[in-house]
């Protein structure tokens, strides 16, 4: 069963329009080609259903589509002054700095509670990254940073407004998608201010996000 996804902040609703620090791996045209054309490609799949896709091919929305590595969940972005961003990003700089770029995979879809989401296999790597990213969080703004639980490593193609039924969903997906995975090669995160606000036309939930920082992995170069 989808129904309406409800983004939560410190165990409690999100307020419309507030901006909270999230670290997240985000998929790059000339880079993951093969992935965001997966992506794409499950977007008019979904035609019918109460779920609002992520990415559609359009440079609107190209940043919407990411991994979670995690949440800043100690105050909302407005409470991070200038200092405050710089010194996480540079932490994030030096730690990361050990860490190797890796290539993972994305899929196949899986329309759930929230909307459609693609697990994330192998999952070591990404895992281990996270915990990096933690580890940092926890020396900079302390252990009251670290609230948000994401559940196993997952990209989301679509968040729902409303409730309806997963079942026809999944069997679209499972017979009329092809492929149904796609590499991820991960090589840098990003540090991004991200807003959620109700949409006038759904009333559901949209994301939009800001950049706060670029953080290579393994001293990769920026490109």
């Amino acid at each position: 069963m989808v129904e309406r996804f409800e983004p939560r902040f410190q165990g409690s609703p999100w307020t419309p329009g507030m901006g909270v620090l999230h670290v997240y791996v985000l998929p790059r045209a000339g880079v993951d080609d093969e992935l965001l054309g997966m992506v794409r490609s499950i977007g008019p799949l979904m035609a019918g259903y109460p779920i609002d896709p992520q990415y559609t091919g359009s440079e609107s929305d190209a940043g919407l589509l990411h991994v979670t590595v995690e949440m800043l969940a100690d105050a909302p972005s407005s409470a991070y002054d200038q200092a405050a961003r710089d010194q996480l990003a540079d932490a994030l700089r030096t730690v990361l700095a050990d860490v190797a770029p890796f290539t993972t995979e994305v899929g196949p879809p899986i329309a759930n509670v929230a909307g459609v989401v693609l697990d994330i296999s192998p999952r070591e790597e990404i895992v281990a990254l996270t915990e990096q990213v933690r580890r940092v969080i926890r020396d900079v703004r302390g252990e009251a940073a670290l609230q948000h639980s994401g559940g196993a490593p997952h990209m989301s193609s679509g968040y729902a407004w409303a409730s309806a039924s997963s079942d026809a969903l999944n069997s679209v997906l499972r017979n009329e998608l092809e492929p149904r995975r796609a590499p991820l090669y991960v090589d840098r995160v990003y540090l991004l201010d991200v807003i959620w606000a109700l949409d006038k036309d759904t009333g559901g939930w949209r994301m939009s996000c800001e950049p706060v920082a670029e953080i290579p992995l393994g001293g990769t170069p920026h490109q």
